[in-house]
């Protein structure tokens, strides 16, 4: 029996109880969950406490008053504390649905990896999309066929002017396992993923590639996995009955803005000064080897991905 740690942040969502119920009755039962989760609130008790029915799956809770520790980064932050030495690493955001055997499934791909020379793999992609139905019960899965990788082909502009490049999902080539970049909202590796703790003053734009980079450098590989895992629910300007969560931007609009300049200060300053050490980058690869991988260049911002697509 292996141990997984599921690292969950959430703001006012009411999906977090069902994620976790879900992520429970999905599993095989032949290996041990521990949730770490961050749920920020307006007030005590406003989102119901995840709880569990079975004994190999435990919950480890913190939970903040808003405005306290809102951002991204810090609530995984606060979740990724409640690590303990688990096998693997899950990370998921919130509002999530998993396929029969999740569990059993990815520890394979991962061995997989592992045995076809690839150290350290790193499972990432885009989850396909679960909605809810007019009645706001029924949930629909997305039947997706394609596997998908992230790129940076999307609006290089941004990236020029940002250093933050747009992410999009591609179909997968025959033969490539590679990924440039990585899903936040879905990541499974080895419990040393821990170690590369989240990025306390990244409050959300800009996450997903500064994961990547850090990731990279201190020598894991990002790879894709080998059939769909999980299912998200992607807000998509839908009414709250749609997406059963709000937004920290809406709610504080004062502190996000306050929040988002310097989370937008942090991400620069840790590709244009190449940090390396507590929140940035690691000392197993260089950055340069990254935006080789990537086809990123954060000294002339330009997206170079020909031998991507």
């Amino acid at each position: 029996m292996s141990s997984i740690f599921i690292q969950i942040p959430s703001y006012r969502d009411w999906e977090l109880p069902k994620t976790v119920s879900n992520a429970i009755s999905r599993a095989s039962g032949q290996n041990e969950l521990y949730f770490g989760i961050h749920n920020c609130v307006l007030f005590p008790g406003e989102v119901v406490k995840p709880d569990s029915p079975v004994g190999w799956a435990q919950i480890r809770y913190e939970e903040s008053i808003a405005p306290n520790n809102i951002g991204l980064q810090k609530a995984r932050y606060i979740a990724n504390e409640l690590y303990d030495g688990e096998d693997y690493y899950l990370q998921i955001d919130s509002h999530m649905r998993f396929v029969q055997d999740w569990d059993l499934k990815v520890i394979k791909m991962i061995e997989g990896y592992i045995l076809d020379g690839i150290e350290n793999p790193l499972i990432t992609m885009y989850p396909p999309s679960y909605w809810y139905e007019e009645d706001g019960v029924t949930e629909k899965y997305d039947v997706a066929t394609n596997l998908t990788r992230i790129l940076f082909t999307e609006n290089p502009a941004k990236f020029k002017e940002t250093l933050i490049p747009t992410q999009t999902a591609h179909r997968i080539p025959d033969g490539c396992v590679y990924t440039a970049s990585t899903s936040g909202g879905f990541i499974f590796t080895s419990g040393s993923f821990a170690n590369i703790k989240p990025n306390q003053k990244i409050a959300f734009w800009g996450e997903e590639p500064l994961i990547a980079a850090r990731a990279f450098t201190h020598g894991f590989n990002l790879v894709v996995p080998t059939e769909y895992l999980v299912y998200h629910l992607y807000a998509n300007k839908l009414p709250f009955q749609k997406i059963r969560r709000n937004h920290v931007w809406v709610d504080f609009p004062q502190q996000w803005g306050q929040l988002s300049n310097l989370s937008n200060i942090e991400y620069s300053l840790t590709f244009t000064e190449n940090r390396v050490g507590n929140g940035a980058l690691g000392s197993s690869r260089a950055l340069r080897d990254y935006e080789e991988f990537a086809g990123l260049n954060f000294t002339t911002r330009e997206i170079l991905q020909n031998g991507w697509v």
